[in-house]
């Protein structure tokens, strides 16, 4: 089905409120007027006012709490994640407009964030849902410099970023994206969610600078795999959901940095570029143009959010400005990329998987149970077929001394065949025959009733012994999937995408100097 792209807006508190800075009016907080001064500091001519219109989902403004924000925003993505479709969410944003404060928040557990209320949302709602079965892993990297690194990684807490493994990315026959280094952590309940996500906040790149002094210089992505099972059904599905914190933009010139903080800051407006441009060659295919190809590659981290952009994804964006005097550009900038990304659509559906396991499990009992009932026609048969040629012969020995029919009775066939029927299932012990004709009938339906019969029989049984051979050939098939799954894996651990550890007890350390 189809899923139109979200995007909300949250509007930064500004510490400007001059006539000159930027101004703005809601409308049912779903549309935002921006009343832009015309001045000499910003490259224009004259001293007219500009209106400009931008529609969002919803609009947050100065004074929406953390919770406001999740609900509206979150919980209705988590419910489909919960279903089976995978989801992300991702921050966009101008350095220090508030993205990392909107996913992660800030000190106290009052005002946390997108991510740790997920992980209060998701277990909450497994504990509601008694008739499936869960299992949750989390996984946590970030783009630093355009290299991957693995954020719960208990080695990167006390090594320099030197010595970190860089994540590999592998793509396959069917175009789909592995990452090796990457490790993946089985997650029990809320708290041990908490403390990954709080270790890699701790490892991940910040630094100060002119724009803000705890800037993000890298784009994180908080990864929570879902393996749901329905135990009533054996339906079972794989879903992701991308928890996304984009690094922000930041005018050099005006930032003014240098260094090590230069070179942090081309990576990160680079990768904003090429994300914007991916997004524009989305919108051109969408408006049915002749483009085929869409830049993905030319980024790691729109390699990475591929499905998330233009694949089997339901996608919201949280645009974040700032109104601040000094920002205008870049909020426009943000505002413009947002309605872009809200035009975008994809195609979704549910991720079911084959449990093989179960399904081998679930054939075999079928199969036995068509066994039994397959004996169980066969005795039936037998009986049926003695107890007839009994009652035939019975018939046949009496013949003689049934005395005709009196002219004007009038026998009915159907009372006749019912009278036979009950006699041979035992119904009745006798079966009275007042004349000849009366006993040819009665021949007559027993012969009726055993053809009939027989022809079920056979049809059954037909039935039966194609559902058996067809059972055979899956439940071999099955079994030779199994097995060759299990020997690659045996046979060749190096390709292991993924590795699955057990939640680390996270002791934090003192933070070394990168």
């Amino acid at each position: 089905m189809k899923s139109q792209f979200e995007v909300y807006l949250r509007l930064k508190p500004s510490n400007n409120q001059s006539q000159n800075g930027m101004q703005y009016k809601l409308y049912q907080n779903k549309r935002l007027q921006v009343l832009l001064p015309r001045h000499v500091k910003f490259g224009l001519i004259n001293n007219n006012r500009d209106n400009l219109e931008f529609n969002f989902t919803n609009v947050f403004d100065q004074k929406s709490s953390q919770e406001q924000v999740f609900s509206s925003v979150t919980t209705p993505v988590i419910n489909s994640f919960l279903d089976g479709y995978n989801a992300t969410i991702f921050a966009y944003g101008q350095t220090g407009s508030g993205k990392t404060y909107t996913m992660s928040g800030a000190e106290t557990w009052q005002l946390r964030g997108v991510i740790p209320r997920t992980l209060s949302y998701i277990f909450d709602e497994i504990d509601k849902r008694t008739k499936f079965e869960y299992k949750i892993y989390i996984s946590f990297m970030e783009i630093y410099n355009e290299n991957a690194y693995d954020l719960l990684e208990k080695r990167h807490l006390e090594t320099p970023l030197e010595q970190w493994n860089k994540i590999a990315l592998y793509e396959d026959d069917q175009n789909n994206i592995h990452l090796k280094n990457l490790s993946i952590h089985q997650c029990n309940n809320e708290q041990e969610g908490i403390d990954l996500l709080m270790m890699g906040n701790f490892i991940r790149q910040v630094s100060s600078t002119p724009m803000n002094q705890s800037s993000s210089r890298s784009h994180c992505i908080f990864t929570v795999t879902l393996e749901g099972c329905d135990t009533t059904t054996e339906t079972c599905f794989v879903s992701k959901l991308h928890l996304v914190d984009l690094a922000g933009s930041e005018r050099i010139s005006k930032s003014q940095v240098e260094g090590n903080l230069l070179n942090e800051a081309k990576y990160i407006n680079l990768s904003l570029t090429y994300l914007e441009q991916v997004i524009i060659a989305l919108n051109e295919r969408m408006k049915g143009s002749n483009r085929q190809h869409i830049p993905y590659r030319n980024s790691l981290m729109t390699t990475l959010l591929k499905d998330s952009l233009g694949g089997n994804c339901k996608t919201v964006m949280i645009a974040t400005i700032s109104s601040d005097n000094d920002n205008i550009e870049e909020t426009l900038s943000t505002l413009r990329f947002s309605q872009r990304v809200g035009q975008l659509e994809n195609e979704i559906r549910k991720n079911e998987k084959v449990d093989l396991e179960a399904v081998v499990k679930r054939l075999e009992q079928e199969k036995l149970a068509l066994i039994r009932e397959l004996e169980q026609y066969q005795r039936t048969s037998n009986t049926n077929t003695n107890t007839l040629n009994s009652n035939t012969k019975k018939s046949s020995s009496s013949q003689q001394s049934i005395l005709p029919i009196t002219n004007g009775n009038y026998l009915n066939q159907k009372d006749i065949s019912d009278k036979v029927e009950l006699y041979l299932n035992e119904r009745i012990t006798q079966l009275d025959v007042k004349s000849l004709e009366e006993a040819q009938m009665c021949f007559e339906a027993m012969k009726d009733l055993y053809n009939i019969r027989m022809k079920e029989y056979v049809t059954e049984l037909t039935f039966i012994s194609e559902k058996l051979q067809k059972y055979d050939e899956i439940l071999t098939r099955k079994k030779e999937q199994s097995s060759f799954v299990e020997q690659k894996e045996n046979s060749s651990p190096e390709v292991d995408v993924y590795r699955r550890n057990e939640s680390p007890q996270i002791n934090f350390k003192k933070k070394p100097n990168q």
